[in-house]
């Protein structure tokens, strides 16, 4: 497995669904220079990480380093899912250098990981407080909104993430699963329509929109949407169960059955995983 810092994912943050990327470490480093394995890690994340834990330990005097290792070693850590030790290596990083609005930003993911919501959100105040221009400190703290059932002001958040990035469809995305939750479908439907207009060889804009369109009962806006869903990915369960449900909807109760089948072959949680969208 090789570790890439710039690209890694806070795997631990179910709440970004693997969609958030570490913020880059900006500026020069000594790898520059030396090649050091703690800054520019070349073989596995162990590898990377007993890098960064020598040069520690070797009592470096150059506190921009020091914090750096910190934050590569938190990367690591949360790469393999050992949060607690991700977390105590951003404390070291935050007390070294408490201007880095990045180091808050990854430790409240941490914390919304573990279900420490108000954490989270402390850390995220404090990220937008030193740095309010990158939209996903939004995303971020608008999720954890939801995830304490505060609807409105996670959509506010989002609305944010949005204006910041107006060319990610990962903003829109998240609204209008929000605005599916508040059930206010129109809301929703121009929320998923703005991703696939950014996005139109991506399947999920397809099929989150016919999904809202199913809640609506407007059934051929929802077939129109699960078979161009099924046009860009043939083996997309959603979309097939979709697909059948509306055949059965429309027609009589066994036309979508082969459809429902293959879905449910698919994906065998398929049938939970559309009641949670509020489908009955």
């Amino acid at each position: 497995m090789r570790f890439r810092p710039r690209k890694v994912l806070l795997r631990y943050s179910a709440v970004l669904a693997g969609a958030l990327l570490i913020a880059s470490l900006s500026g020069p480093t000594r790898a520059e220079e030396s090649n050091d394995a703690c800054f520019e890690p070349k073989g596995s994340i162990k590898e990377a990480l007993d890098a960064c834990a020598t040069y520690l330990a070797s009592n470096p005097t150059d506190q921009d380093h020091v914090v750096k290792a910190h934050i590569i070693r938190a990367i690591g850590l949360s790469a393999t899912d050992n949060v607690d030790g991700a977390i105590g290596e951003l404390d070291e990083a935050i007390r070294l250098d408490p201007t880095r609005a990045n180091s808050f930003f990854m430790r409240g993911a941490a914390y919304e990981a573990k279900g420490e919501h108000d954490k989270a959100l402390t850390d995220l105040d404090e990220a937008i407080r030193l740095d309010p221009t990158p939209g996903d400190f939004y995303l971020l703290r608008g999720m954890v909104y939801n995830q304490k059932g505060d609807l409105d002001r996670a959509i506010a958040e989002l609305d944010q993430k949005v204006k910041l990035d107006p060319e990610s469809t990962q903003g829109y995305s998240k609204r209008g699963e929000l605005y599916r939750q508040k059930k206010d479908y129109d809301h929703a439907v121009a929320d998923y329509a703005e991703v696939i207009k950014l996005d139109p060889g991506a399947a999920k804009g397809y099929v989150d929109q016919g999904w809202i369109y199913v809640l609506q009962n407007d059934l051929d806006k929802a077939m129109e949407d699960f078979t161009n869903a099924l046009k860009i990915e043939q083996s997309n369960a959603s979309a097939l169960f979709g697909r059948g449900l509306v055949k059965s909807r429309k027609g009589k109760p066994t036309d979508g059955s082969n459809d429902l089948a293959l879905a449910k072959q698919l994906e065998p949680e398929i049938v939970d995983m559309i009641k949670k969208l509020g489908v009955e």
